[in-house]
């Protein structure tokens, strides 16, 4: 699997999830992880807060994953 599906995987949850929590968890730098993510936003998979520390997946593109 790619990283991004690690991300997906982990935000299905739709809670929001600190950026670096979702780092350790999947062994990667927090950098990485934030590209990901914001990659992802740009495609309104994902939201970023504000801080743009938090991030959690879009409820229509979570009903994709199922």
């Amino acid at each position: 699997m790619l990283l991004i599906d690690y991300v997906a995987e982990v935000l299905k949850d739709r809670k929001w999830h600190h950026v670096r929590s979702i780092a350790r968890e999947l062994n990667q730098p927090e950098e990485k992880i934030l590209e990901v993510l914001k990659f992802c936003a740009g495609f309104d998979f994902v939201i970023i807060d504000k801080t743009g520390l938090r991030a959690r997946i879009d409820e229509r593109f979570r009903e994709l994953l199922d």
